[in-house]
């Protein structure tokens, strides 16, 4: 495989929130990331891996297929991720690597009361990825991390980063018989009424709506082995909306788009989204997979449930590069044969 340079901040397309920085560094990356910084030989990094991992020493009749198996969450502090993290916490696994860029200080508020193996910066994944896939050391991997604002119009740089990327893990994950499930969107959608997620049929309005599709039409060559488990999830709108909540916090009023009183999208709430995403990793066999509720909800409904009075809804033009390519309904349908 050849692997591309990974970077950009990864901003949730439906909530427009900043749900996980998956490039940069970070002064503590810990003691794996640390094995990267330099030359190291395959034994060093082995002791240095079997530390993070809390085995006992190694000798020479202990390999590093003994040592325990690690879950990878990239995106790991963003919003989605970070809850996922947290759902796993409950569930008794601490044995996660969490792959991100912490150069934003506001994440810390979304991972500073996650219990976490090892921290990996993005810089660094790939590297360690091809190392621990080696050693058969990774239990499932969560690809949660993505370039999604709506202002990039890189269509290079897209398809690099999201989808030639996303399809290299793939084929490690293949290869090395190792469960993935990784974040595609509703976006692959455009303008079409039908939202059928065992379809790839539809004409996508940005490059990064593209590089999402492209990357479940690479990922449809799997579903014919049973064997793997490798599941795309096209997420709908992910809610709470944060920025409304704040909005409304800070200044009293929300500002919505003028339509929104006709513009519906599929709104699913995290804990939901995120209990979707556990039970996709469950699955025997591959595919892509909506996650949503299958019910549409105009963004001024939405907002009804935030303010107190009416009149604290605002209404102000739509931006023309938001306009371009803006879904105006979107609803989940369940098509796929994995359910």
């Amino acid at each position: 495989s050849v692997y591309y340079a990974y970077g950009g901040r990864y901003i949730d397309e439906n909530t427009g929130d900043n749900t996980g920085d998956i490039d940069g560094s970070h002064p503590d990356d810990g003691h794996i990331a640390e094995a990267m910084k330099r030359k190291y030989s395959k034994d060093e990094i082995t002791e240095i891996v079997k530390k993070q991992l809390e085995k006992p020493a190694m000798t020479e009749a202990v390999s590093t297929e003994s040592l325990k198996k690690i879950i990878i969450v990239t995106g790991g502090a963003g919003r989605i991720g970070s809850h996922l993290i947290k759902k796993l916490n409950t569930q008794g696994r601490e044995d996660i690597l969490l792959v991100d860029d912490l150069s934003d200080p506001s994440k810390l508020q979304n991972i500073n009361t996650l219990k976490f193996q090892d921290y990996a910066d993005k810089s660094k994944f790939i590297e360690l990825l091809g190392f621990l896939a080696e050693n058969k050391m990774i239990e499932q991997i969560y690809h949660l991390g993505a370039e999604s604002s709506r202002s990039c119009k890189d269509g290079k740089y897209l398809m690099e980063n999201n989808y030639q990327y996303t399809c290299n893990i793939m084929d490690i994950c293949y290869m090395n018989q190792i469960p993935l499930v990784y974040a595609s969107s509703a976006t692959v959608y455009g303008q079409s009424t039908s939202f059928d997620d065992a379809s790839d049929d539809y004409t996508p309005e940005s490059y990064y709506a593209l590089s999402k599709l492209q990357t479940d039409r690479y990922s449809r060559k799997f579903m014919e082995n049973n064997n793997n488990t490798i599941i795309g999830l096209r997420y709908f709108n992910v809610t709470p909306l944060q920025w409304m909540i704040e909005q409304y916090e800070w200044e009293g009023h929300i500002e919505l788009f003028e339509g929104s009183r006709e513009f519906s999208r599929d709104f699913i709430p995290i804990e939901d989204a995120v209990d979707m995403t556990i039970k996709a990793m469950m699955q025997n066999g591959s595919g892509i997979l909506n996650i949503g509720t299958g019910k549409a909800k105009t963004f001024y409904d939405l907002a009804l449930d935030i303010v107190e009075d009416e009149s604290q809804i605002k209404f102000i033009p739509m931006p023309e590069d938001i306009a371009e390519g803006y879904q105006k309904f979107t609803q989940a349908e369940f098509g796929s044969p994995l359910r």
